[in-house]
């Protein structure tokens, strides 16, 4: 998951340093990056029957329609939303996302992984 965080922390500062010209192609590509990590991220939840999971699925669905919805405006000239999106609303947004949806997440991923190694070590017997 932290891999997932830095590459959109990283994607969100390429876009931001990008002259006006590369703009509208780096955020379809954005975009499409961010499709394959939420795909990924709710693949995790439902492998480990994660109770948040339709809440989760929730906010990633509404800010993929925001983030498509600014795609459209971009290919019609609205710049400057966009910009406006990757360097003030974007940022905010993932830290709230991570501290109120993934963390929790993380951690229920942590319990699960740990208690799939205790059930290995209950039932494989210790070299003497």
């Amino acid at each position: 998951m932290d891999r997932l965080h830095h590459a959109f922390f990283n994607s969100l500062e390429v876009l931001s340093s990008s002259d006006d010209d590369q703009f509208s192609g780096r955020y379809g590509a954005f975009v499409s990056q961010v499709e394959r990590a939420f795909r990924e991220e709710e693949q995790w939840m439902e492998d480990i029957d994660f109770p948040g999971l339709r809440m989760h699925q929730e906010q990633h669905a509404r800010l993929l329609g925001a983030l498509h919805n600014v795609h459209f405006r971009l290919m019609n000239g609205e710049l400057q939303l966009g910009r406006e999106l990757v360097e003030l609303m974007l940022p905010q947004w993932l830290a709230f996302h991570i501290s109120t949806m993934d963390n929790p997440l993380a951690h229920a991923m942590q319990l699960e992984q740990g208690g799939s190694h205790a059930a290995a070590n209950e039932t494989t017997p210790l070299p003497s």
